[in-house]
């Protein structure tokens, strides 16, 4: 059973890291959604070994949310937890 944890992200390089790395515990994978951040979220999260996504824009939680519902979908998740 394929077990992944979905996290949407804007701004939130303090954080993210540890986030990342404390859920990895208890899910197979972990994806974030950077969106649209002007920091370092998403390499910070690639560092940790997320999927990452990217928008170049902030899009907005929904449309994040929805980019987690796609690519849990694409690597056959059989449970997502946000």
């Amino acid at each position: 059973m394929k077990i992944i944890a979905g996290i949407p992200a804007y701004n939130e390089e303090k954080f993210i890291g540890k986030v990342v790395k404390e859920t990895k515990k208890y899910v197979d994978k972990v994806i974030v959604v950077n969106d649209g951040s002007t920091d370092k979220t998403a390499k910070i999260a690639k560092n940790n070994s997320a999927i990452v996504i990217r928008h170049k824009n902030n899009k907005g939680k929904g449309i994040a949310v929805n980019k987690i519902f796609d690519k849990s979908r694409e690597i056959k998740a059989d449970i997502l937890v946000l």
